[in-house]
């Protein structure tokens, strides 16, 4: 029987996170409250009062919400920790300012039918609503194209933002990736990709509800720094490499065994 949790990562939010999250609860479709065991907010490194505001969410809906921290400010360290955390079959990890339980609902539905181990919600899906400044959506296609295609050869259309897994899978992807921080979340898809999961990309519609915590001309120069650390994960995986032929063979024995 499918048993659903739902990450989410909280660094900073306290003006937002309590209402968002409140929402997102009220207004969930049957078929998702019918799987939904819980949600795990990760609170990490924030300097304003988030914690509190979580703690709250914690006690006004007792039997859902749980909440784990990690002191560093770390987008992908949460995310890593809310994988491991997770008791679910499936879960989604979502974010603070996009609570989508429509790509919830079509998860759910891609992975009843076993389309899907991996899902992405894809901002450069064609018929993808993005309204995020034009400065934004120019850095997706460039790493898209640069990182992704150019440097990696994965022809998917994006690595960023929501996305649901296979409970085994995500615990094995955690244990398998080298990276932390903003990156883990392009490893976690391109080890999928190499351990040969099945990955789906669906469509989102983002509106920029809050302006980006890092400006486009910082996130150059990080860009590159991940383009030296993917090659020094996916290096591992090369078909001589006896560790990449273990850890295929134990992908495939996770596999069957559902």
């Amino acid at each position: 029987m499918m048993q659903y949790t739902i990450v989410i990562p909280a660094h900073n939010e306290s003006v937002t996170v309590e209402k968002h999250v409140t929402g997102f609860i009220e207004n969930l479709p049957r078929e998702v409250t019918e799987v939904l065991t819980e949600i795990i907010i990760i609170e990490n490194g924030s300097t304003d009062s988030t914690l509190a505001v979580c703690r709250r969410l914690e006690r006004r809906f007792p039997n859902l919400v749980r909440v784990c921290v990690i002191e560093r400010g770390s987008y992908g360290e949460s995310i890593k920790l809310g994988m491991l955390q997770s008791s679910g079959t499936h879960l989604s990890i979502l974010e603070c300012d996009l609570l989508d339980a429509s790509f919830v609902l079509r998860s759910i539905r891609l992975f009843r039918t076993n389309q899907a181990e991996l899902i992405v919600g894809s901002k450069r899906h064609p018929q993808s609503i993005d309204r995020r400044p034009f400065k934004r959506r120019a850095l997706t296609a460039l790493y898209s194209f640069i990182v992704l295609r150019l440097f990696m050869g994965y022809r998917g259309s994006d690595t960023h933002g929501l996305k649901s897994i296979e409970g085994n899978l995500a615990k094995k992807l955690c244990e398998t990736a080298v990276t932390t921080d903003e990156i883990l979340q392009t490893e976690l898809v391109l080890l999928a990709w190499r351990l040969g999961a099945k990955i789906e990309e669906i469509p989102v519609e983002i509106d920029e509800v809050r302006s980006a915590r890092v400006s486009v001309l910082r996130r150059v120069p990080k860009v590159m720094n991940a383009v030296q650390e993917l090659r020094r994960s996916l290096k591992r995986f090369s078909a001589h490499n006896p560790e990449y032929v273990a850890v295929r063979w134990e992908a495939s024995k996770l596999h069957q065994s559902e």
